[in-house]
């Protein structure tokens, strides 16, 4: 008998080393691709959250222009919107910024972005403060958080057309 010298086909040892660089190629694309897609989701939370608080400072500072007695104490600040509507107030309720009124220790508002969804995002910080050497002009200060994680914070001055009382 006369044995075949034709070799065809791979060895097991062959075999074995194209299986591990197949999956180590598999699990490098597979890490690519999951960093390229959270990178991206950060993004566009970032993007949102940039939106989010410039509009809310642009709506705080209009409403706060043409407010009434308006007052900054202790990082809150309360004004009247005319004679009959007093002593209203912004808070963050529920990672969104709302307007309202507090009376007998009860706070009553609305949110400032009625029907507009924050997805991901919340208020996480409000803040007003008044400076007895720049008379008549309150500092609004918001931060923007995704999760446990600050995304964005703004701040900007305005001066009510009113004038502002600071405590």
């Amino acid at each position: 008998m006369k044995k075949l010298r034709n070799k065809k086909g791979f060895t097991l040892t062959e075999m074995l080393i194209a299986v591990l660089l197949l999956g180590f190629v598999s699990v490098m694309v597979t890490v690519m691709t999951t960093a390229i897609l959270n990178s991206t989701v950060i993004m566009r939370e970032v993007a949102q959250a940039e939106i989010l608080g410039s509009e809310a400072l642009d709506n705080l500072q209009g409403q706060l222009r043409i407010a009434k007695n308006v007052a900054v104490d202790d990082g809150n600040v309360t004004f009247d919107i005319d004679e009959s509507n007093k002593n209203y107030t912004f808070r963050v309720e529920d990672g969104q910024i709302a307007i309202g009124q507090v009376k007998e220790g009860v706070f009553n508002g609305d949110t400032l972005f009625a029907g507009v969804s924050y997805g991901n995002l919340s208020v996480t910080k409000l803040q007003f403060s008044g400076d007895n050497k720049k008379k008549n002009v309150v500092e609004i200060l918001i931060e923007i958080s995704y999760g446990s994680k600050a995304l964005w914070s703004g701040s900007v001055t305005v001066k009510p057309l009113n004038g502002v009382i600071i405590a």
